[in-house]
C-alpha cells in the first residue's frame, strides 16, 4: 500500500508539473500575441441565479452601442472611442452567444437561459488614454476577452487538495446540519447501511449517487438558496452524465480507516472521485481558469437573505472557498510572461432591481434608511 501511495503521488506531481509547462508556454504565446494589441482575459462567474448571462449581455450591449456607463471611468469620461465583436482566440470554447441573449431580453422579453458551460467572447476597444503623452500618440486598443462559467465550477477547484476520505468528512458535516439535514435525508438514510469497505457493487455505487445528486439539486431550489454545493458537475453533467467520473458519493469513513482495502466500495469511489479531479476539475483550472488577468464574481446575497440564516452563513462558506480558489496579487511585468496571476477580484451583490429605488444609494444615513 505505501508503493500505491508513494506512485500517487508521483503522478500527482508529475500532472501538475505537465499543467506547469503547458501553462507558462501558453502565457508565453499569449505575451507574443500581445505585442500588436493587449488583450484582458476577464473571468464572470457567480453561483446559480445570481445574473451572470444578464450581466455580460448588459455590459457588451452597452459598450457596443454607446450605452451608459458611469461606474466605467473611460466610458464616463468619454475616452471610450469605440467597442466591437471579433473572432474570439480559442476556437474549441463555445461562443458566448450574446445576440442571442439581446434578443431574449429585448424582443421575447424574457430572461435568457443560465449559464451551463464555459463560454467566451472578444470584444475590441478602442480608447484615448488618459495621459497627455499617449494621448499624442493616437488612439489606443485592447482586446476585452470575456470568459463566462458557472460558479459552482469554481467551487471545485479546492477539491484539488482534499482527498476523498476529506471530501466525505465535509461533505457529510454539511449534509448533518440542522438546515440540510431534512434535505439530505432520503441521501443519508441510503448510506447508513452501508459499509465502504463492503466489496464493490456498482448498482449501489449508482444508487449513491443518484441520492447525492438530488440532494444537491434540492439544496439549490429557490427558497433554499444554499451555496456550497460540490462537486459542480453532479448538477451540469453535460456529455459526462452517466459516466464512472460522475457515479461516486461520499462514504461515511472513520478517521482511523486507513488505506481502502482493494476491490472495496471505498477503493471504487475513491478512484473515480480522483478521475473526477483528473478529467473535469484540472482542465477547467488549466484551460480556462488558471489563464484569467481578471475575475468578477456576482453574488445573488438577496435570496440567501431571504432564505434566513443558514442559507446566509452557507453563502459565507461558498464565498471563502472561492476566494481561496484565487492567487491575488500583481507581478512583474517578465514574470508575468510565464505565470499569469489574476491581480484583481470584484465581488458584485446583482438584483439591486429588488430592492426599492430609495434604498439603491449607498451614500443615504441610517437614520434616514430606518424612516422609509
Amino acid at each position: 500500500m505505501a508503493v500505491r501511495r508513494k506512485t500517487l503521488t508521483q503522478d500527482t506531481f508529475l500532472t501538475r508539473f505537465g499543467d506547469d509547462l503547458r501553462h507558462s508556454f501558453e502565457n508565453l504565446t499569449d505575451a507574443v500575441g500581445d505585442l500588436g494589441t493587449p488583450s484582458v482575459r476577464l473571468g464572470v462567474t457567480g453561483l446559480s441565479r445570481a445574473g451572470k448571462t444578464v450581466f455580460i449581455t448588459a455590459l457588451v450591449h452597452n459598450l457596443v452601442h454607446g450605452g451608459r456607463l458611469p461606474l466605467f471611468e473611460a466610458a464616463s469620461q468619454g475616452r471610450v472611442t469605440g467597442a466591437r465583436l471579433e473572432p474570439q482566440p480559442d476556437d474549441e470554447v463555445p461562443r458566448f452567444d450574446v445576440e442571442a441573449h439581446v434578443d431574449t431580453l429585448l424582443k421575447a422579453r424574457d430572461w435568457p437561459q443560465s449559464t451551463r458551460q464555459v463560454s467566451e467572447l472578444r470584444l475590441t476597444i478602442t480608447f484615448e488614454s488618459a495621459h497627455f503623452l499617449s494621448r499624442a500618440l493616437g488612439r489606443g486598443k485592447l482586446h476585452l476577452d470575456i470568459v463566462d462559467y458557472p460558479g459552482e465550477w469554481l467551487l471545485d477547484l479546492p477539491l484539488l487538495d482534499k482527498d476523498f476520505a476529506t471530501f466525505s468528512r465535509e461533505a457529510l458535516e454539511r449534509a448533518r446540519q440542522d438546515a440540510r439535514a431534512p434535505i439530505a435525508r432520503p441521501f443519508l438514510d441510503a448510506l447508513a447501511g452501508i459499509d465502504p469497505d463492503a466489496e464493490a457493487d456498482e448498482t449501489t455505487a449508482r444508487d449513491l449517487a443518484r441520492h447525492y445528486t438530488a440532494y444537491l439539486g434540492d439544496c439549490r431550489a429557490e427558497g433554499r438558496a444554499l451555496s456550497m454545493l460540490p462537486p459542480g458537475r453532479f448538477l451540469m453533467p453535460g456529455d459526462l452524465d452517466g459516466s464512472p467520473a460522475l457515479t461516486f458519493a461520499p462514504l461515511d469513513i472513520a478517521p482511523d480507516a486507513g488505506t481502502a482495502p482493494p476491490g472495496s466500495l471505498r477503493a471504487m469511489m475513491e478512484r473515480r472521485y480522483e478521475s473526477y479531479k483528473k478529467h473535469v476539475v484540472r482542465p477547467f483550472f488549466r484551460d480556462h481558469f488558471a489563464r484569467l488577468d481578471r475575475q468578477i464574481v456576482l453574488v445573488d446575497a438577496l435570496s440567501a437573505l431571504n432564505a434566513g440564516p443558514a442559507a446566509l452563513a452557507d453563502l459565507e462558506t461558498a464565498l471563502s472557498e472561492i476566494l481561496a480558489a484565487f492567487r491575488p496579487g500583481s507581478v512583474s511585468r517578465l514574470f508575468s510572461i510565464l505565470t499569469r496571476r489574476i491581480d484583481r477580484i470584484l465581488f458584485a451583490a446583482t438584483k439591486a432591481d429588488h430592492l426599492h429605488r430609495a434604498d439603491h444609494d449607498p451614500d443615504r444615513s441610517a437614520d434616514e434608511t430606518d424612516s422609509t
